[in-house]
């Protein structure tokens, strides 16, 4: 999996619903930057983050692996 791929279908996801950053974070409960990094394809979420995110962000988890 590309980490700027998954980046920026995360990012893609979270401004359709009209959401910032630190809006998803709080969601999570993770830090801000974790966030950035992962949409800027720095670092890649654990399964685990990766499946709240999907959560959060309505879209199924295939979604953001495909």
């Amino acid at each position: 999996m590309d980490a700027r791929k998954l980046g920026k279908k995360i990012k893609i996801a979270r401004i359709e619903l009209d959401m910032n950053q630190t809006d998803l974070a709080d969601k999570i409960k993770a830090k801000q930057k974790s966030i950035s990094r992962y949409e800027t394809g720095l670092s890649m979420p654990s399964i685990e983050t990766l499946m709240k995110i999907s959560k959060i962000l309505k879209k199924e988890p295939a979604y953001f692996l495909e």
